[in-house]
C-alpha cells in the first residue's frame, strides 16, 4: 500500500520541481515569497490526493482488481483520506499561521505594492478562496470523525457523504487559484486532469449512482439465531452472476442511516440452489439490533461479489495451504469447504486450524468436522477459553515448501501471526493472504 502513496506525492511533487521551482528559485527574495510557493505546491498535492481518494470511492472493478480487492482498495482509500486531511491543514496553517503572526507584530510582513484595480473576475477569486476555507474545515472534521470509531458508523456514514460536495468546492478552489504560469506547463493540465477524474465519481455519488450496476435484490428465506450471537442469513438474490468461495458482498437490509455493510458470504454459489448465506456476529449496535429487524421475506439490496480472497492463486494451486480462522471468521473457508466438497475434495493437502472462545460443539457452524471430512481438509480446532490462544508455533509447524497461509479473524491476530511466521516484512518464507476488512 506504501508503493500508491509515495507514487501520488512523488509525481506532482516531480512535475512542479521540473516546471515551477526554477521560477521559484530565480524570482523568490525572502521567505514570504517561498511561503506563496508552498502554499500552491501544498494545495495542488491536496487536490491531487483529493481526486485519487474521490476514485478510489467509486469502487471502480479494475481498480479493485489491480489492488487485490476492495478491502485493499479501501484501505488505500483510507490512507489517502488521512493523507489528505494532513495535506489540507499545512495548506491551512502555511496561509494562516504567518499571516496571523504579522497582524501580531510577532514577525515582519513585506510591504505591498500597489494592487491593480478590481473587476468582475475578482468576484469569482474571492468566492473560490471562502469555498476552498470551508470546504477544508469540513475535510479536517471528516478526517477526525472517520478516526475516532467512539462515533458511531452512521453518522460517520452521513458526515462522510458530505465528501463529493467538499471535493467538488475544493476543486474549485484549486484551480480558480492556481497561477497563471501553471496552466502554461503540464503541472496545470496534470491538475486539472487529475481534477476532472474526482469530479466525475463526485457526481455519481451525489446522485446516487456507485455501485448500482452491480446491486442485486434478494429476499429473506430464513433466519437461524445460534448461541454464540451469529444470526444465519439464507437469501435468495434475482439475477446473481454468482461468487467465488471467499468473497464478501456489501448487504443493505433497508436501514437509511446505516445504508450498506460488508459480510463474507457462508456459502458457495449453487446455481441449481439459488441461495447464498451471510452469518452476522452480533459484534456492534447495528449487528447486535439485526434479529429484531429482520423476518421471512424481508427485502435486501446485495452489491457485489467484491474480494480476492479466493484461496486460488495460480502459483499455489494443488499446493500446502493452512487455513487459520477465529470466531466468525470462519465464514470464507465455509464457502470454500462446501465448494470443495461438491468437488470431491481439495487439490491438494490443507490443515485448517479454527479458534473459538465458545464451545464447538454448541456454537456456529457444528457442522465443520463433518464438512471439513467431505473436502479432505485436517481440521485442528480449538476452544480458547479452555485451551488458550492459539500458538503460532502450530501454525509454523505445519508449514513446508511452497505453503501458504489464508487468515480470517481479528486483525491483532492476524499482524501476530504474519509477523510470527515471518510475513510481516521482507523477504516472507510463506506466502500470507489476509482481508483489511476494516473499512472504517
Amino acid at each position: 500500500m506504501k508503493r500508491p502513496l509515495v507514487l501520488l506525492a512523488g509525481l506532482p511533487f516531480l512535475v512542479w520541481a521540473v516546471f515551477a521551482l526554477p521560477d521559484v528559485l530565480a524570482s523568490a527574495r525572502n521567505a514570504w515569497d517561498w511561503r506563496r510557493a508552498l502554499i500552491l505546491l501544498s494545495g495542488t498535492l491536496a487536490l491531487w490526493w483529493m481526486s485519487a481518494g474521490m476514485l478510489l470511492a467509486a469502487r471502480p472493478a479494475w481498480l479493485a482488481q489491480r489492488f487485490g480487492g476492495l478491502d485493499r482498495l479501501y484501505r488505500l482509500h483510507k490512507d489517502i483520506g488521512i493523507g489528505a486531511g494532513l495535506i489540507v491543514f499545512t495548506h491551512w496553517m502555511l496561509e494562516w499561521l504567518p499571516k496571523n503572526l504579522a497582524k501580531a507584530g510577532f514577525i515582519e510582513r513585506p510591504v505591498r505594492g500597489p494592487r491593480p484595480p478590481r473587476g468582475p473576475a475578482d468576484q469569482w477569486v474571492d468566492l473560490a478562496k471562502d469555498v476552498g476555507e470551508w470546504a477544508g474545515y469540513i475535510l479536517l472534521a471528516l478526517v477526525v470523525i472517520a478516526l475516532v470509531k467512539r462515533i458511531p458508523y452512521r453518522y460517520f456514514r452521513w458526515v462522510h457523504k458530505l465528501f463529493p460536495l467538499v471535493f467538488i468546492a475544493g476543486a474549485y478552489h484549486g484551480l480558480m487559484l492556481m497561477p497563471a504560469s501553471f496552466w502554461q506547463q503540464p503541472l496545470g493540465w496534470l491538475t486539472a486532469g487529475m481534477a476532472a477524474l474526482g469530479v466525475v465519481p463526485a457526481w455519481l455519488s451525489l446522485l446516487g449512482r456507485i455501485g448500482t450496476r452491480r446491486q442485486y435484490v434478494a429476499h429473506i428465506e430464513s433466519l437461524t439465531r445460534h448461541p454464540d450471537g451469529v444470526l444465519e442469513v439464507v437469501c435468495r438474490p434475482t439475477a446473481w452472476p454468482g461468487h467465488r468461495a471467499g468473497q464478501h458482498v456489501l448487504a443493505h437490509f433497508g436501514d437509511t442511516a446505516e445504508g450498506a455493510h460488508p459480510f463474507t458470504m457462508a456459502s458457495a454459489w449453487n446455481p441449481a440452489d439459488g441461495r447464498l448465506t451471510l452469518a452476522i456476529k452480533a459484534l456492534g449496535d447495528y449487528t447486535r439490533s439485526l434479529p429484531g429487524r429482520l423476518d421471512i421475506g424481508h427485502p435486501v439490496r446485495l452489491e457485489g461479489p467484491y474480494g480476492s480472497f479466493t484461496f486460488d492463486s495460480p502459483a499455489l494451486t494443488g499446493q500446502h495451504q493452512v487455513w487459520v480462522a477465529g470466531g466468525i471468521g470462519i465464514t470464507p473457508f465455509l464457502a470454500r469447504l462446501q465448494d470443495l466438497a461438491a468437488r470431491g475434495g481439495t487439490p491438494g493437502p490443507v490443515d485448517f486450524f479454527y479458534s473459538t472462545a465458545d464451545n464447538p460443539a454448541s456454537g456456529y457452524a457444528a457442522e465443520l468436522p463433518a464438512l471439513c471430512s467431505a473436502a479432505g481438509v485436517r481440521l485442528h480446532r480449538r476452544h480458547t477459553d479452555r485451551d488458550g490462544p492459539l500458538p503460532a508455533e502450530q501454525v509454523r509447524a505445519c508449514l513446508g515448501t511452497g505453503s501458504s497461509v489464508w487468515f480470517c479473524g481479528p486483525a491483532a491476530w492476524g499482524d501476530s501471526l504474519a509477523r510470527a511466521l515471518g510475513a510481516g516484512a521482507g523477504p516472507a518464507p510463506v506466502a500470507f493472504h489476509r482481508e483489511l476488512f476494516e473499512f472504517r
